[in-house]
């Protein structure tokens, strides 16, 4: 149950938004735990890709900050409702319950669960990419992992306008 589906899966979850959205929700989540299933079969890993996937849907139809909760609350019902998953609930507690964590209750190891709640945590926390960003690397642990669910999560909610552009400059091939 590491969070390698979970730091991959961002292409997948934009394509059920944009390119499969006449797909109902119930089958855009059967590829985002398909493609989970690739590196990281067990239901509480698909889980995590499953909510991280309706949280960044939410942000992507423009919905700021109340859209991280409505994403929760789809996640909720579709997990509560599926019994290959609802075992899995009380490992997503924290996250489903949207219980306020004290930062030095954050784990930011290499654990699927820890990851999504640290990177939540993290754009719950701030208000702008470069931040939520930054804090997510300074949680310490598996940085680049938690700073790449994080980044996903802010770059939906602020858009690429919300992005430094000195960071973008920096990045190779941008300008092709």
């Amino acid at each position: 149950n590491g969070n390698g589906s979970l730091m991959r899966i961002i292409p997948a979850v934009l394509f059920c938004k944009f390119a499969a959205a006449d797909l109902s929700p119930d089958e855009q989540l059967a590829i985002i735990h398909d493609v989970s299933s690739l590196t990281h079969r067990h239901p509480r890993s698909q889980m995590g890709c499953g909510i991280y996937a309706l949280i960044l849907m939410e942000l992507c139809d423009g919905r700021g900050i109340s859209g991280i909760q409505a994403g929760i609350d789809r996640a909720k019902q579709y997990y509560e409702a599926t019994p290959a998953f609802s075992k899995e609930l009380g490992s997503y507690a924290r996250i489903l319950n949207c219980t306020r964590t004290p930062e030095n209750e954050i784990r930011s190891g290499g654990y699927v669960v820890d990851t999504l709640e640290a990177a939540l945590w993290c754009v719950l926390n701030t208000d702008n990419y470069r931040d939520c960003v930054l804090k997510a690397v300074n949680l310490g642990d598996d940085t680049d992992t938690v700073a790449a669910v994080a980044g996903g999560l802010a770059g939906c909610l602020y858009g690429m306008e919300g992005i430094p552009c000195d960071w973008l400059a920096g990045l190779r091939k941008a300008g092709d």
